[in-house]
């Protein structure tokens, strides 16, 4: 290889400065989370058991817990079905100095598919009441209503998503997300086939592997089982999508499921699009409210790996970084590190925004789970969201023939091999229960 005279070259200065800048935000990313430990034991008085005599789904959600999460396989009966979740919000009533305009705003439309049933948080203005504050939590700092584009949700954010008080920790996090669409729009100067090449294999390896088969459907809700040499390999490629570790992920996302489209879950449209797309990341005092006991995930803090990814996660990603450099400089750390890493969130983003907005819902959940073909394909299958909310436990959520579903498919594949055990599916009884029926002309 020719040696270069006359020293780096203006552009290579520039790359250089680039990728010290990303390691300058990885770093700072990393003291934050030394403090938004301290905040999470600060939380961790709260305990599930409480948070469950609280929840909507009194006298379902501890079968259900039991059920999804703890593995155990049981036929007993619950108290209710969990096509009756929306009974109490039924029940709550709409406040006697609500405005005839504002009562006829709020109940003019249907649940999709469920005709004569209010959708719940349609009654964003009741959710104040002493019976629903009491069972979930009150809407704190109310604005007006407004309906989402293209959408039947009515939505009423808590507060203003820029103008409010910004933590040390959110400053971060506006840092380095930004720092990473900054590196992405720098992605056709730096073109080649390799760096996109490079953005494939990293999509499938974090977002595939990652975040879709290891921390959503087996951590979080544990549908699957493998050796743990595995499971750990898949977990690592989870952490490399750099949305946090395996713990903050699969226990977040539990109290998402377990308080879904209410004043407790971390990320309900209900209080905007914008908020359930990425709002609710970058305001850490309001997110740790909700999701700051780890306590539903105390069977993965007690493994030692867990434990060593949570407090060295940081470094891992830097390495990864760092390693993409080496590898193919400039282009490879931009495609491969800045441009991935802002379509994997988006994409994950979106199952928690766009699917439960926009799509079709096919089963009684309760909530606004909906299936989008568009998320599902991009997801590898997570786009079919209301077949997940209705059965959470299940491997499989595409469901039909025809809903595309990559993730399943690698997990019939490594059950064919014998690395994947205890495999969960519905039954032709739980699908027909859940299924809303055609309505009639």
């Amino acid at each position: 290889m020719a040696v270069k005279k006359g020293g780096p070259k203006k552009g290579e200065r520039r790359g250089e400065n680039f990728f010290f800048l990303v390691l300058t935000f990885i770093h700072s990313f990393s003291l934050s989370l030394t403090t938004k430990t301290g905040n999470n034991n600060e939380n961790n008085k709260r305990t599930l058991h409480a948070n469950a005599l609280n929840d909507r789904r009194v006298n379902t959600t501890e079968y259900h817990f039991s059920h999804r999460y703890n593995g155990a396989t049981t036929t007993t009966t619950p108290t209710k079905r969990r096509g009756d979740a929306v009974g109490p919000r039924r029940a709550i009533t709409m406040p006697e100095d609500s405005s005839d305009e504002k009562k006829t705003l709020l109940t003019s439309w249907q649940r999709i598919g469920q005709e004569g049933v209010q959708k719940a948080s349609e009654i964003w203005s009741a959710v104040n009441s002493e019976a629903a504050a009491a069972a979930k939590g009150a809407w704190e700092g109310v604005k007006p209503a407004h309906k989402v584009f293209l959408s039947d949700i009515i939505a009423s954010p808590k507060k203003n998503a820029f103008v409010r008080k910004w933590l040390g920790t959110d400053i971060t996090y506006v840092s380095f997300i930004g720092a990473m669409h900054v590196g992405a729009l720098l992605a056709p100067f730096y073109f080649t086939w390799q760096a996109f090449n490079c953005f494939w294999v990293m999509y499938f390896i974090t977002g595939c592997l990652g975040i879709t088969l290891s921390y959503h459907r087996q951590l979080s809700h544990k549908s699957f089982q493998t050796p743990k040499w595995l499971e750990y390999a898949l977990a690592y490629c989870g952490a490399l999508a750099v949305q946090g570790d395996p713990i903050e992920w699969a226990s977040s996302h539990r109290y998402h499921h377990q308080h879904c489209d209410t004043p407790k879950d971390p990320h309900t449209p209900y209080e905007g699009f914008w908020w359930s797309h990425m709002g609710w990341l970058l305001d850490n005092e309001a997110t740790i409210e909700r999701v700051g006991d780890r306590s539903n995930a105390a069977e993965m803090a007690a493994q030692p790996f867990y434990q060593f990814l949570e407090k060295t996660y940081m470094w891992h990603i830097a390495a990864s970084a760092l390693g993409l450099y080496l590898l193919g400089g400039l282009p490879f750390l931009v495609w491969g590190f800045c441009v991935r890493t802002v379509w994997v969130y988006h994409i994950t983003w979106a199952v928690n925004s766009v699917a439960h907005c926009w799509g079709k819902q096919t089963y009684n959940t309760g909530d606004l789970s909906r299936n989008n073909l568009s998320v599902g394909i991009l997801a590898f299958g997570e786009g079919w969201h209301n077949n997940h909310h209705a059965f959470e436990f299940s491997a499989r959520h595409g469901l039909e023939w025809w809903q595309v579903d990559m993730t399943w498919y690698l997990i019939w594949g490594l059950k064919k091999l014998g690395l994947a055990t205890k495999v969960k599916l519905p039954t032709q009884k739980q699908l027909d229960r859940m299924r809303i029926e055609p309505t009639t002309a």
